[in-house]
């Protein structure tokens, strides 16, 4: 699980930023910027799970949206920060 949720680094074409505007690109998984090592793996119609290792925080998200684009995906993000910032060890 760590090799899929960790960037090589002789692979700098999928480091956050660089595979994404903002997420980096595993096995699968798209790998948040910075510390602590978090991921998610985001369906193509709005499912999604989140995971912190370092607080042990795992969210879930399940969905069956119309179109591939996902219309409440900044909400989800919102929503993912405000739990790791009340019972995780967000800054």
């Amino acid at each position: 699980m760590h090799a899929a949720t960790t960037v090589p680094a002789e692979s700098w074409h999928l480091k956050p930023y660089a595979a994404t505007r903002y997420f980096g690109y595993g096995y699968q998984t798209w790998i948040f910027p910075g510390e602590p090592r978090m991921f998610a793996l985001l369906g193509v119609r709005g499912q999604a799970i989140y995971v912190d290792p370092a607080s042990k925080l795992v969210l879930v998200h399940t969905a069956v949206r119309k179109l591939p684009v996902d219309p409440g995906a900044f909400e989800l993000g919102a929503l993912w920060a405000g739990i790791r910032a009340q019972l995780g060890n967000a800054p």
